[in-house]
């Protein structure tokens, strides 16, 4: 089971999740290893949002979960701040 401690944002989400079952179902790494490689792939920019599934179901964001502080988005890595990855953890069996 994957938790998060706070509220995450829907789009980092996503393609955090993306990244995770890639690295599990075709990289065929265990679950702990293929969380660190999406929440790796997130803080370096190699992972990118899909926005066209949502446009397609018809679904509207009025606002959108945004990093606090002084951090500015780098456009090449827009979820390598850590509210975007970190939140996660893995609970029960990791293999």
């Amino acid at each position: 089971m994957l938790a998060t401690l706070w509220p995450v944002a829907d789009a980092s989400t996503a393609a955090l999740m993306r990244a995770l079952y890639q690295a599990h179902k075709v990289d065929h790494l265990d679950k702990a290893d293929a969380l660190r490689q999406a929440q790796l792939a997130l803080l370096r920019g190699t992972v990118a949002a899909d926005y066209a599934g949502n446009a397609a179901r018809g679904l509207a964001r009025a606002g959108t979960a945004r990093a606090s502080g002084n951090f500015k988005i780098n456009p090449s890595a827009p979820y390598a701040h850590p509210f975007f990855w970190a939140p996660f953890i893995l609970m029960g069996n990791w293999l």
